[in-house]
């Protein structure tokens, strides 16, 4: 199978950017598209803070969500970050779909590291984000479970290696550009 996509998608804090971070720089000539970055863009615009995202109207978020879709279904050579992509394109063959996990308690670590908040702050903000995109879903696409693994062609715990063992791992399970293997190779000796 060759994969012209890869879809990056996990919870809150479970390690896609940085995953698609070492992607990125191992898959020459690939473009990053980052959903998440793009929509909190789009709330600072509108002076939301991430939290007020579930204040946003319902189509607003399926315009980005139509919009990504429509990038895995007629791209080449993209990694869509995304906590719905997996799903998005769950019928496109084309789509390398990765899902990325990690235990509570790491997730809260990497929040309060890169939100700079407490580590009750932080739990306190990831379940809530985590409750409210699952209801979100559920109102908007009535997908019971965006996480369940039917949707995934590979799932990472990312709190077991480094992202960049990770990038490795999907770029082999994907069989992706013959380049970005001779980089591999050469980043392995």
């Amino acid at each position: 199978m060759a994969y012209r996509v890869v879809s990056i998608s996990g919870e809150v804090a479970s390690g896609k950017s940085s995953i698609t971070d070492q992607l990125s720089s191992l898959l020459p000539g690939w473009e990053r598209f980052n959903t998440g970055q793009r929509f909190r863009e789009f709330c600072e615009s509108q002076g939301m803070t991430i939290q007020q995202v579930s204040f946003v109207p319902d189509n607003i978020h399926k315009d980005f969500d139509d919009y990504q879709t429509e990038l895995m279904r007629s791209g080449e050579k993209i990694i869509v970050e995304g906590r719905l992509a997996g799903w998005l394109s769950r019928d496109m063959h084309h789509v390398f779909r990765v899902f990325c996990t990690a235990p509570f308690h790491i997730r809260v670590s990497r929040y309060m590291e890169r939100q700079k908040v407490t580590e009750e702050q932080a739990i306190k903000d990831i379940e809530y984000r985590d409750t409210r995109d699952i209801k979100k879903f559920t109102n908007m696409y009535g997908v019971d479970d965006y996480r369940a693994s039917q949707f995934y062609s590979s799932i990472f715990d990312t709190s077991s290696h480094t992202p960049h063992e990770l990038a490795i791992r999907i770029i082999k399970r994907a069989n992706l550009h013959a380049n970005a293997m001779t980089v591999v190779k050469r980043m392995n000796k």
